[in-house]
């Protein structure tokens, strides 16, 4: 190494099998990769970012393309660095710990994690709360300072927990490049500052094609110490009993040992309990492979478990699926379309016994839940792409009204539609997620990608309506009612068999008749039995039966239902065409055999004891060989069997219903 000019600087050769910057007693180390035939410099700076040091980083003394360096007696003002390329251009270093505007930090302490410890949630016990940094807290009540940071979200923890959530997945929260380059050019509001003003549109969203994984993102922050803040944030999560998951996007190109290497460091340097991992270059296998994830929730979109453990199923379910299959169902069941109660059948009972699944009718991609019924078409006019951005595929109903509306019908029935929504994720086995603000009502004004907005139309809008705060009041009973009944969050997949001679199937699939579900091309209609006494718990209602109604038809419809053992009857639970859906006293049924439900209306009955019954009764009643019919025959309900089975691919067993 040639050292003259370096001011007493000495520069020996360095680590290049190790990428980045960091220090070592006096020493600091350097290494980064360069493009071949091109000259490069480390430039050294202060906290400021002003230039102190000059280095060169002779082509001749590269390893393959990597120049590696220790330097050893820096000014006590050295605390950044960037590098010159081709002599002109300003290169961040992609492993960089902390950016701050145009200039790396050399790496902080580590932050203290004395007494952390993660909740290590199950698959089946996690719920999901998915929100964006910056635009979940930018209209907050809460001091403006912390607005839009780590901090912020941290200061919103009780709210979230509040509503039920145990899990947080942030979108990303790392450094990237912000530029779009958009044509035509349209400009979008920034409204961060004072007045509203013009401005070119940013990657607000965070999905870019430069991305500098390892540091926390400067802009996300309230203090001028991004890793003590994210740290904190983290910790806080934890002491509440509730996981982070960071959601990271690898474009195609992205070298597998860089994706690697940064969910790593996510993982032991800041202790994220999961990720979710998007783009082309993700490398599942590597990343599932690897022994120190092997706790560690994984989340991709669509990934071939079966190739991955080579036909093995782990003894943690730590990998999960979150694609948006649910999400096009759940939403073509919800407006009316044909065709949806067999694929909606098996999403309720989907639970792979080798993965999670997780289930959701709206995320950042796509409508808001309350655009999802308020609009027919995307209105991405704002975002400078001449409304040709976004997907045309949305599954949506305006419910007769395109955009904001006065008309009373209108706005009951998108509330209605809204909650029966809600119901469909809750209500179905696998994981719930909620996109922030769609229990407050949120709109984007019907922008269904808003990537680019950085402003009212991106950010959480905290909706203080009569409607939004009942709508906040229904998820906080449903998260709850979800929870204290194990039966809708199993640890493994419903068999659809009475394989314990309760006398009633774990789930059954029913209609018009009890213990025939045929999932006929024109029906919108389904009801689903679930037999608690699976879950070898004891609900904490008394309930021990539960039967969930669903119907899509714009019309009342009339549901059979099953005969329960002696001692029991069916009561409503709760009924979704009420601006308070759940009952604060189950009410008992007069008709113990038919039960109609209203048109775009999800019902839940539950079977209980009304009688002096007890549990071991009720058991031994349930094997014998009385009609559990309902209003059909006993010929057409074998107690034992489930109707219509549901397979995984959607189709039906007809096996199922003769047994």
């Amino acid at each position: 190494m040639n050292n003259k000019g370096l001011n007493g600087i000495k520069v020996k050769k360095g680590s290049p099998e190790k990428l980045g910057a960091w220090k070592c007693g006096d020493s600091c180390y350097f290494a980064a990769a360069f493009p071949e035939d091109q000259k490069a410099e480390l430039i050294i700076t202060d906290a400021e970012g002003k230039k102190l040091t000059e280095i060169p980083l002779p082509e001749e003394e590269r390893t393959g393309r990597v120049s590696a360096v220790q330097v050893e007696g820096l000014d006590e003002k050295a605390a950044g660095y960037y590098y010159r390329v081709g002599g002109r251009k300003r290169v961040l270093d992609p492993h960089a710990k902390l950016i701050r505007r145009d200039y790396c930090l050399l790496e902080q302490e580590a932050p203290s994690w004395d007494g952390d410890r993660s909740p290590g949630l199950s698959p089946d016990n996690m719920m999901i709360y998915k929100l964006h940094v910056r635009g979940f807290t930018k209209k907050a009540k809460i001091a403006q300072g912390i607005r839009g940071t780590f901090s912020g979200v941290a200061k919103m923890l009780p709210y979230i927990t509040g509503l039920g959530f145990n899990a947080i997945e942030l979108m990303p929260a790392y450094e990237w490049v912000n530029d779009l380059r958009i044509t035509p050019f349209s400009a979008v509001k920034d409204e961060s500052e004072g007045p509203a003003k013009a401005v070119r549109p940013v990657n607000y969203w965070g999905y870019a094609d430069q991305n500098y994984y390892f540091a926390p993102r400067w802009e996300y922050c309230a203090t001028d110490h991004p890793s003590e803040e994210f740290s904190s944030l983290v910790r806080a999560c934890h002491d509440a009993g509730t996981e982070l998951y960071m959601e990271m996007y690898f474009p195609d190109g992205t070298y597998p040992a860089l994706a690697l290497e940064a969910v790593r460091y996510w993982k032991m340097h800041y202790h994220v309990d999961g990720f979710h991992l998007i783009g082309g270059g993700v490398p599942a296998e590597m990343i599932v492979g690897d022994p120190l994830l092997a706790s560690t929730k994984l989340m991709f979109e669509y990934v071939d478990t079966g190739r991955l453990f080579r036909g093995t199923v782990p003894k943690k379910r730590n990998i999960i699926i979150c694609n948006d299959d649910f999400e096009h169902t759940g939403r073509a069941l919800l407006k009316g379309d044909e065709g949806q109660t067999g694929r909606f059948a098996a999403h309720v009972r989907s639970n792979p016994p080798d993965c999670g699944v997780v289930n959701y009718m709206a995320n950042v991609n796509g409508f808001t839940l309350y655009d999802t019924v308020s609009y027919d078409w995307k209105h991405n006019e704002e975002n400078g792409e001449d409304n040709r951005d976004g997907t045309a595929l949305n599954f949506s109903w305006n419910c007769g009204a395109e955009g904001p509306s006065r008309k009373k019908a209108v706005k009951d029935l998108r509330m209605r539609q809204v909650r029966n929504a809600l119901m469909y994720v809750f209500l179905s086995q696998g994981i719930p997620l909620l996109y922030a603000g769609d229990e407050q009502l949120n709109t984007q004004k019907g922008n269904n990608n808003a990537y680019c907005c950085d402003n009212s139309t991106g950010w959480t809008d905290w909706n203080s309506s009569k409607d939004a705060s009942e709508l906040t009041a229904f998820v906080r009973k449903l998260t709850e009612f979800r929870k204290n009944h194990k039966i809708f969050h199993m640890p493994g997949e419903l068999k659809g068999t009475d394989y314990r001679s309760y006398g009633i199937p774990d789930i059954s699939f029913h209609n018009d008749k009890a213990w025939v579900c045929s999932f006929e091309n024109i029906s919108r209609t389904l009801a689903v039995m679930y037999n608690g006494l699976y879950t070898q718990e004891e609900s904490q209602d008394g309930g021990q039966y539960y039967y969930v109604l669903y119907n899509a038809y714009w019309n009342p419809f009339t549901f059979a239902l099953p005969a329960l053992p002696k001692g029991c009857s069916w009561f409503l639970r709760a009924d979704t065409s009420k601006s308070d859906p759940f009952l604060e006293e189950p009410e008992r049924l007069e008709d113990q055999k038919f039960f109609e439900a209203g048109e775009r209306t999800v019902c839940i009955l539950e079977g209980r004891p009304d009688g002096n019954d007890n549990k071991e009764d009720l058991k031994k009643d349930g094997k014998t060989k009385e009609d559990r019919s309902g209003g059909t025959s006993e010929d057409d309900h074998p107690a034992s069997s489930s109707g219509m089975r549901v397979l995984p691919e959607g189709g039906t067993d007809p096996a199922g219903a003769d047994a």
